[in-house]
């Protein structure tokens, strides 16, 4: 699912995630970087010569919210906030039940 488009001079910054955790960057629709994250990571990627860098931080509990953060050369360009879709927290509530049940049925057996 696409969170947010960042368009700067002439690039366009994509970044998606999956209610899973996998997230991915596109500049210009080109993929350039991908990563597994549940609470969030940093993406770096070079648009012709200048350093990029993009961080998503997931506060899935507090604000419900994804906050990104585009860097160039380390210097903070645009920060976005974007409200994680309600159909996610929930996937991820049927994932912590699913966790939670099967470890408690591991450990039993172990026992």
């Amino acid at each position: 699912m696409k969170y947010y488009e960042f368009n700067i001079n002439l690039n366009k910054i994509e970044f998606f995630n999956s209610f899973y955790g996998l997230e991915r960057v596109l500049v210009n629709g080109e993929p350039v970087s991908k990563k597994f994250s549940l609470l969030g990571t940093e993406h770096k990627i070079k648009i012709q010569t200048e350093d990029w860098e993009l961080q998503s931080k997931y506060e899935l509990f507090v604000t419900k919210n994804l906050e990104l953060y585009l860097k160039k050369n380390g210097k903070l360009i645009e920060k976005q906030i974007v409200q994680i879709p309600k159909k996610h927290r929930i996937y991820w509530m049927y994932f912590g039940i699913f966790s939670g049940i099967l470890i408690y049925k591991l450990l039993n057996s172990l026992i």
